[in-house]
């Protein structure tokens, strides 16, 4: 099992071993690297002191808790453990509530368990990091005045589509980025050409290990997404004295769901950042702990091609496509692959939906059929949509996780209708 400990002052901090790792949170100091101290959420505490409105506690809470876990998916790799993928991570934490939050301690590490397949342990204690101080109107503030809801925005098609159909509805939302290198263009790009009421708040959690290698598959960065999202959410509450606020997450059902292709992607290529179950386990605990938050997601049972077709203006869509990505690789070529599960069900969608865009994909699906590099997800979908009509559909989404059953047609059939909309557009690729 490795430890990690947690807290804002460097100083407080035990000494770095094999098995333990120190972690200053909202590190601003630099004083760390002295004492082999990992850090992660050094840029955020301006950040929220630029919302100009004091965050609860709970909402911070929340925050920290969320950083702590990505700073564990990050620092520890999975190569290291028993099974090659497993982890067994224990948490240290001080928060400002500790009381509002260990009894759903078990809540909180069986939602991180089915979302990253880790086995969590998390212990609270007193002494957490306290809502900083806002800053006043001398300083350029996020325009909060007016705002009603919150919806995550990344820069991809379902959450360009997603604010888009929001401001056609007359919302007036706060949008919430990661404000990554490379993502944080293209939002700008989308930025400039978005036309309604709306502001933004971009973030980065942006965790540095102290020394070593780090972990990429990133399964829980969803967590952190959602605590951002909570901060913002807090600070429109108070601002504009709402009861409570919506946070859309923009996402199509076929991969909200993300029902395993083949059985061996059960694990480690089955991600679940934006499963139903997670998305209500999170919710639980929202309305448990008092954080005034209602998750949606208004596309849970809509394909991504439905998106394309039904999204309020199309003709603004079509403007902003070229500058959405959805690819699970772009960063690492700084292009969009074209033949991961993403790319496949952003041209299927887009093929569906008539919008042309223009980009040029690292490689083209005829080309990753002969290169066994970049194969796998192509063969992946090809094998899928051929046992579609043998399989159990019912079992076979329910091998990503619960779902409510009196949902579960509903599940089925934006399941089925994804597949169908990737076979349509492999055979006007000559694939099928």
């Amino acid at each position: 099992m490795t430890e990690l400990v947690f807290h804002h002052d460097w100083q407080q901090l035990p000494v770095a071993s094999d098995s333990l790792i120190p972690v200053q949170l909202y590190g601003i100091d630099g004083r760390h690297a002295r004492r082999n101290i990992s850090v992660i959420g050094n840029p955020i505490t301006e950040k929220i002191q630029r919302l100009g409105v004091g965050i609860s506690p709970k909402a911070i809470d929340f925050l920290s808790i969320a950083l702590a876990v990505t700073a564990a998916d990050t620092f520890v790799l999975r190569s290291d453990s028993a099974d090659g993928w497993t982890r067994q991570l224990s948490l240290k934490l001080p928060l400002c509530e500790p009381e509002s939050w260990i009894p759903l301690k078990r809540e909180l590490e069986k939602a991180l368990h089915f979302l990253s397949g880790d086995i969590w342990n998390l212990e609270f204690v007193e002494g957490g990091y306290e809502p900083p101080i806002p800053y006043g109107g001398r300083f350029k503030l996020v325009k909060l005045d007016e705002l009603d809801c919150v919806s995550l925005f990344s820069g991809g098609l379902d959450s360009t589509i997603g604010v888009i159909d929001l401001l056609s509805d007359g919302c007036k939302p706060l949008l919430i980025s990661h404000a990554y290198k490379g993502d944080k263009s293209h939002q700008e790009k989308i930025d400039q050409i978005l036309t309604g009421e709306y502001s933004r708040f971009k973030v980065n959690a942006d965790p540095h290990k102290a020394t070593g290698v780090t972990d990429i598959t990133m399964r829980t960065r969803s967590i952190n997404f959602l605590a951002f999202a909570v901060v913002g959410a807090n600070a429109l509450q108070q601002n504009n004295n709402l009861q409570s606020v919506d946070l859309y997450v923009p996402e199509n059902g076929f991969i909200s769901l993300n029902a395993p292709l083949t059985p061996r992607r059960i694990g480690s290529l089955s991600t679940r950042t934006t499963h139903p179950h997670f998305i209500k386990s999170i919710q639980d605990i929202f309305d448990q702990v008092g954080i005034a938050c209602n998750i949606v997601n208004p596309y849970q049972f809509k394909t991504k091609g439905q998106m394309v077709l039904e999204c309020a203006n199309r003709a603004l869509l079509a403007n902003l496509v070229n500058e959405t990505v959805s690819c699970s690789h772009w960063k690492r070529k700084n292009q969009q692959c074209g033949t991961c599960v993403p790319c496949i069900i952003r041209k299927a969608s887009l093929h569906t939906g008539g919008i042309q865009e223009n980009i040029t994909y690292f490689k083209t699906l005829t080309n990753a059929l002969s290169d066994p590099d970049h194969r796998d997800d192509v063969m992946a979908m090809l094998i899928a949509i051929a046992q579609k009509e043998r399989k159990n559909i019912s079992t076979w989404v329910l091998n990503s996780g619960p779902l409510s059953e009196n949902e579960l047609a509903d599940y089925k059939t934006v399941f089925t209708q994804g597949l169908d909309e990737v076979k349509l557009y492999f055979e006007s690729e000559g694939v099928l």
